[in-house]
């Protein structure tokens, strides 16, 4: 008997060490991913703009409040300094290494965007611990292949967008809940609501909600902690922000009323009910998506991920103003669900001839969604001319760094790449000012603009150079591979013409 015991302690000690083993791996090409995904789209759009200046305005202007990009272009609604100073705090130490060495302010944006990457695959590991716990190893080690082979969430987990900076918050306090721990899901919860977005109480409220209806957390818990977290959370980010915006403010409160009273998200574009379910989800979850509907039949315990994650969703839609990234927390949790049916799908793998075909299968769809990963990232780094243009151009004018040019960036280069970081020369001026008269442009030594705007210029300023960007794609069944990724001229880059008389 006590041989038995012994035979299977040994057992369960060499599973252990090989699923930590496994685990390692899966880690190392989590982080290891990240990084390609910033190397190769290394420049921020729009969206990203304001927490990406926010870091850059902490690091290199500290408490001089006044030099802060936010001043001259505040955005449409307030955002809060909680993350980027989040961000900044552990950036600093490298950043201020790369500035030592004489690096260039561009490595600066590259060390932001890995340290932020490594926040969100930090908490996803702690929830893929509480996955381990809940549903077991089998489906924690299929969450980490779904989420490696799909492209949205990791490209996602570097964008110094609101929704990445919620995204840490909500993944511990995701994780606290499927451990069973009610009052620090409620805590943490609410610093992603009433910090980073406040339409997260539909998808974390409908987690709280299961729990009541089950019994597992009561009202008067809820009540008390809701109390304290409103006590902590929100005089914290009215103190911060209050500081950097020069008044008194709690941000997430204006963005709520702007999105949910005034309705004015719409008017950055509107989409069908239903946009999210058809359009959005397969494209994140690739052919995974394939898996979820299996979930409840196969794991009777993947109703709890399901139901917030389509309340959510589904109460979402109702807004008209929709995009990806705003239902960016549901990924994890959804394929969650997938990872449920995968792992029984490969647990069971030697039972039949069907079981052996399918476990082939699911190899299969991980390399489809490998190969659809690869094409949009390859297509994405394609939208983003003007980061390119800027790097081009500091790289034309590399023997002028000490000559004072004036650069003025067009709307679409700030768009589109243009971020503080990059504008590394600091004897330069660079200008966004929009809506600039074509005299007004034609003082500038040198331009970046789009369109038809350079024939405005052809006797004053020389053509340096242009910038192409993403288009559309083409299919030539003559042609191998018979998908051709087509451009189109973005950005160009003129110099003005020395007057020499």
């Amino acid at each position: 008997m006590q041989d038995n015991e012994v035979v299977m302690e040994k057992v369960v000690e060499k599973n252990t060490v090989t699923t930590t083993k496994v685990e390692k791996v899966l880690d190392y090409l989590l982080y290891s991913l990240a990084m390609v995904y910033i190397a190769v789209c290394p420049f921020t759009k729009v969206e990203e703009s304001f927490n990406l200046q926010a870091v850059h305005d902490i690091l290199h202007h500290g408490a001089d409040v006044e030099q802060y990009d936010h001043h001259t272009f505040p955005g449409v609604v307030p955002r809060t300094f909680l993350g980027p100073l989040c961000v900044s705090i552990l950036s600093f130490p490298l950043t201020s290494i790369v500035t030592l060495l004489g690096g260039s302010k561009f490595i600066h944006q590259l060390i932001v965007r890995a340290v932020l990457a490594c926040m969100v695959l930090g908490a996803f590991r702690v929830y893929r611990s509480a996955v381990r716990k809940r549903f077991g190893v089998e489906v924690s080690t299929w969450l980490t292949l779904l989420t490696l082979s799909q492209f949205h969430f990791m490209f996602y987990s570097s964008r110094t967008l609101p929704n990445t900076m919620a995204l840490v918050p909500v993944l511990l306090s995701l994780s606290f809940w499927l451990n069973s721990n009610p009052t620090m899901f409620i805590f943490t919860a609410a610093s992603s609501i009433l910090i980073f977005r406040g339409e997260l109480a539909m998808f974390l409220g409908a987690v709280l909600l299961m729990e009541l209806l089950v019994g597992k957390v009561t009202i008067l818990r809820v009540v008390v902690v809701g109390l304290v977290s409103l006590c902590v959370w929100v005089p914290l980010t009215v103190a911060v922000d209050s500081f950097f915006w020069g008044r008194l403010l709690w941000p997430e409160a204006e963005v709520m009323y702007f999105n949910l009273v005034l309705n004015k998200s719409s008017d950055w574009g509107v989409q069908p009910f239903l946009w999210y379910f058809y359009s959005v989800l397969p494209r994140a979850l690739g052919s995974s998506i394939l898996l979820i509907p299996l979930a409840p039949i196969l794991d009777r315990r993947t109703i709890i991920l399901l139901f917030p994650c389509i309340t959510f969703i589904s109460l979402y839609s109702l807004l008209p103003h929709k995009e990806l990234r705003f239902i960016l927390y549901t990924f994890p949790v959804l394929n969650t669900a997938a990872a449920a049916s995968a792992a029984r799908f490969w647990i069971n793998r030697s039972k039949s001839l069907f079981s052996r075909l399918f476990s082939l299968a699911l190899l299969g769809h991980l390399v489809i969604n490998l190969l659809a990963s690869s094409s949009l990232l390859y297509i994405s780094s394609l939208n983003y001319p003007g980061g390119q243009a800027i790097r081009l151009l500091h790289q034309l004018e590399a023997e002028n760094t000490n000559t004072p040019l004036t650069v003025h960036l067009d709307n679409l280069a700030c768009q589109t790449g243009v971020s503080r970081f990059t504008q590394e020369v600091p004897g330069w001026l660079y200008d966004k000012t929009e809506q600039l008269t074509i005299q007004e442009l034609g003082k500038f030594s040198h331009l970046v603009l789009a369109g038809d705007k350079p024939k405005s210029f052809l006797e004053t300023h020389k053509f340096m150079g242009q910038v192409d960007s993403f288009s559309g794609v083409k299919f030539n069944y003559t042609h191998f591979p018979p998908v051709i990724v087509e451009t189109k001229p973005a950005l160009y880059l003129l110099k003005k013409i020395k007057d020499e008389s």
